[in-house]
């Protein structure tokens, strides 16, 4: 009775234990808990890091919309640092449900996200509109996937 039971949950454990151990890796908690959020500017952000909170300059100039079989449909901009609305070096691409007020093409924001390398979660589409106003790509580019999105007000305001 033991060896039948001990060869069903012994490769069960060992698939489970591996699904968890990779969600944990990609994403920084276990399943269903979000991951801690830890400070990061744009210039420091990199491919090891998982959940950040980002502290930037969004750039709407291009409408870029992905929409889902399901009907979701989420937004990507690039984020540059806080009040820089004049670089146009893309290092990190933020993708949300966040949508902008009407007329507004740059708004200072803190993102809370998980940080992943951009690769082929971007599609050419994306990167031929960006490339058409102006924007060029640095060798790593990293792709917040947002949780939260606050607008940061600057203190003159």
């Amino acid at each position: 009775m033991r060896k039948p039971l001990l060869a069903v949950l012994l490769p069960f454990l060992i698939v489970a234990s591996g699904a968890i151990g990779y969600h944990y890796w990609d994403t920084g908690a276990l399943p269903g808990l979000q991951p801690s959020f830890h400070p990061v500017t744009v210039a420091g952000i990199s491919a090891e890091d998982r959940g950040v909170r980002i502290h930037g300059t969004a750039h709407y100039t291009v409408q870029l919309h992905q929409v889902y079989e399901d009907g979701e449909r989420w937004m990507m901009f690039p984020l540059t640092a806080p009040g820089d609305t004049l670089e146009r070096e893309v290092k990190v691409l933020v993708r949300a449900q966040h949508v902008p007020e009407e007329l507004v093409t740059y708004e200072d924001l803190e993102i809370d996200g998980l940080a992943r390398p951009a690769g082929g979660r971007v599609s050419p589409k994306v990167i031929d509109a960006l490339r058409g106003e102006g924007y060029s790509f640095a060798e790593k580019v990293i792709m917040v996937e947002a949780m939260a999105i606050r607008a940061k007000h600057h203190e003159s305001d």
